[in-house]
């Protein structure tokens, strides 16, 4: 498996691309903006893209989504179905990312965790010893949860179990707001909220709102 993080957009956004090595089937981790930079990527690495992997539908996560649809025809496009009605557009072939589900490309395994709260829909995605973790959980940070389909009481309960997971898990956020990457044991001795996630609901929603 290998992971190209790209920096994209004026929101500092990261947009992914996972491969299989064997066969460098890819998919595209929520394309955001500069379609053309990703599009680079891919071509440069000789990847044969997949799919698109969308951690939720909010349009700094999803405008460069069309460009992709028309370059690769019939691109299967995974997105939780809670996410929906903040689409514009419907991808013309959506599957549904279902949690636990486990999507395949390749010899890579990819699998879906429902984590709602930043929006009603998000989702991360987990393949070997990294996961996408979108707008969910950032360095040193959570999702906002002031917009329409949040939920500072479904946060919690997401971070929660992304806490559970293996501490030299690798997190890959959808915005370098702090930095690139960390692990969930880094994150569960600073990150305040994955802290407060832990310890105390009463503390951790007066915090995030």
């Amino acid at each position: 498996m290998d992971i190209e993080q790209l920096k994209v957009g004026p929101m500092d956004n990261f947009s992914y691309l996972l491969w299989d090595e064997a066969s460098n089937e890819a998919a595209v981790i929520d394309p955001a903006w500069e379609s053309e930079k990703i599009e680079t990527a891919i071509s440069e690495k000789g990847l044969k893209l997949k799919m698109a992997l969308l951690t939720h539908a909010h349009p700094d996560h999803v405008n460069a989504l069309q460009y992709f649809e028309t370059k690769y025809p019939g691109l299967p496009v995974y997105l939780h179905e809670a996410d929906l009605f903040l689409l514009e557009r419907k991808p013309e072939n959506l599957k549904k990312a279902q949690d636990g589900a486990v999507i395949e490309t390749g010899h890579l395994k990819i699998k879906t965790i429902h984590t709602p709260g930043h929006t009603s829909g998000s989702v991360c995605y987990l393949a070997e010893t990294a996961v996408f973790t979108g707008d969910t959980l950032f360095v040193g940070e959570c999702g906002r949860v002031d917009l329409p389909g949040s939920s500072a009481e479904a946060l919690y309960e997401s971070l929660r179990a992304l806490a559970e997971l293996p501490p030299e898990t690798v997190i890959y956020p959808g915005h370098s707001y702090n930095g690139n990457t960390s692990t969930i044991g880094v994150q569960k001795d600073y990150n305040l909220y994955l802290q407060l996630a832990s310890k105390s609901k009463a503390g951790f929603l007066k915090a995030v709102r």
